[in-house]
């Protein structure tokens, strides 16, 4: 069975109408769409033909917004899903505090635990037995080793700053892509499998996938990125990821990351009790002589 058939069949089973003139703009738009794709794949010559005669099918038969939803499905191979890309960045950008905490799948241990605050207005990594603190409201970058006492303070340049400020508009870094224009060419699917979803409970799986080039070798790998969507908030509680070489190769997983939302006042007592009480205060710049007149 043809795609246009397949198109029909499913259009059939709606048993819903509509009017024929509303049917008639909007396809007109939804399969423009269609055309334009279809001239990339050669394998779909003579669908011009079956597609007017789909057309007086689906005015007799169903509503718009439904059938263009089975079209684009089918043609596209994509499935629907209730929470969009778009919504997630959308929640991610009214959080205000998030803790990251990476794993190896294998790994009892994290790699890294991080804690962002935008309200605080830090960055705060913790790697084996070392704690990096970046302060920049007050432009300082603070570093301690768990197994002494001593704690070290630099100045941050101009740079690093623009760095910090910089990555501090991509999600935390959960995200795949820095803004949704990136995401062109990905696939954003639900997972539906209730086995999945049981690894996190109160959540919805999705998956995002894209073929990844190397900038050096020009190499073609695939990335899957997971994610677990609290139910009531769109917020992710558990990220994981995956890759392979190869289309028919099977995904492996790489690492996962749990995510917590901890309270302002928490992590201000996290960064004091390991840094010290002088930590997150207002600094003296320092003095800058008047400079000489002209």
């Amino acid at each position: 069975m043809n795609l246009a058939d397949n198109i029909e069949r499913a259009v059939e089973q709606l048993h819903i109408t509509t009017r024929a003139e509303t049917d008639k703009s909007i396809l007109d738009d939804a399969f423009a769409a269609l055309d334009k794709s279809a001239q990339k794949q050669s394998s779909h010559v003579g669908l011009g033909a079956r597609r007017r005669a789909l057309r007086i099918r689906i005015a007799e038969l169903a509503a718009v917004a439904a059938v263009i939803l089975v079209i684009f499905a089918l043609f596209f191979g994509i499935s629907s899903v209730d929470v969009g890309f778009g919504e997630i960045y959308q929640a991610l950008g009214a959080v205000e505090n998030i803790c990251i905490t990476t794993f190896e799948p294998a790994a009892n241990e994290p790699m890294q635990i991080e804690w962002v605050s935008q309200a605080l207005n830090i960055d705060m990594f913790r790697i084996g037995e070392q704690l990096v603190l970046w302060d920049i409201s007050n432009n300082i970058k603070m570093t301690k080793n768990l197994s002494f006492d001593s704690v070290k303070t630099q100045i941050l340049s101009g740079e690093m700053l623009a760095k910090l400020k910089q990555a501090a508009n991509q999600r935390f870094g959960l995200v795949p892509f820095s803004s949704i224009s990136g995401i062109s060419g990905a696939r954003w699917t639900r997972v539906d499998d209730s086995e999945v979803e049981t690894v996190v409970s109160g959540t919805r799986a999705f998956d995002l996938t894209w073929p990844e080039k190397n900038n050096a070798s020009g190499a073609i790998s695939f990335r899957k990125w997971r994610i677990f969507l609290d139910r009531d908030t769109n917020l992710p509680k558990r990220t994981q990821w995956y890759s392979k070489l190869k289309p028919e190769e099977e995904y492996k997983f790489e690492t996962f990351s749990v995510i917590t939302y901890p309270s302002e006042s928490q992590i201000q007592a996290l960064i004091r009790s390991t840094f010290g009480p002088a930590a997150l205060q207002p600094r003296d710049p320092g003095y800058i002589s008047t400079p000489p007149p002209n």
